[in-house]
């Protein structure tokens, strides 16, 4: 007959072998990950703490909309570009934001046309592990629409000339005077 863990053996080898793997199992699922986390943790604090310390050196001294240029050739004089330079690159930025917003968009679409498709007989992990999926996808995708849209406005105000209250370049008045919604899903073509 073969010795197996149930096996009672009378020289006490049976709780030798059972000490070892359940001290084996507490290293493995316990003290091995509290040390990962911890080590996680000490490395990210010290990152986060110095990420801190390196916003408010930046925003020292600045107050929510403190730099408010009066006309739009202060505006681009304190850049220190040339407006064609910056035209460049906020056509660049816009066209960045708008790849990620297609590259990460059409996934979604295809992926819920898939979920439709497959109805139920996909499981309730598979469910969870697609619904993650998407729901990253369609915050990457949000997040590219939100920055075209934003360069789109700051393209707008280069362009029109316009930057202050006085010359009429608010946001408000980007939405109210150009189709927005279609420039930044076209990023820019219609």
């Amino acid at each position: 007959m073969k010795d197996n863990d149930f096996a009672v053996r009378e020289d006490g080898a049976k709780a030798a072998r059972l000490t070892a793997k359940r001290a084996g199992w507490i290293a493995l699922n316990v003290v091995l990950p509290a040390w990962e986390v911890s080590s996680v943790t000490h490395h990210a604090g010290r990152n986060v703490s110095r990420l801190w310390q390196r916003l408010r050196e930046v925003t020292a001294g600045r107050g929510h909309g403190d730099y408010r240029p009066t006309y739009w050739a202060q505006a681009v004089a304190d850049s220190g570009q040339t407006p064609e330079r910056l035209a460049r690159n906020l056509r660049l930025s816009r066209w960045f934001w708008w790849g990620l917003m297609w590259l990460t968009g059409l996934p979604v679409a295809g992926f819920l046309f898939a979920l439709m498709a497959a109805g139920s007989s996909i499981g309730g992990t598979g469910w969870l592990r697609v619904g993650c999926v998407t729901l990253v996808l369609m915050l990457l995708s949000a997040t590219g629409f939100v920055q075209a849209l934003a360069s789109g406005y700051r393209l707008w105000q280069l362009t029109e000339k316009r930057v202050s209250a006085s010359e009429n370049g608010s946001f408000q008045a980007y939405l109210q005077e150009t189709r927005w919604c279609r420039q930044a899903l076209s990023g820019g073509l219609l």
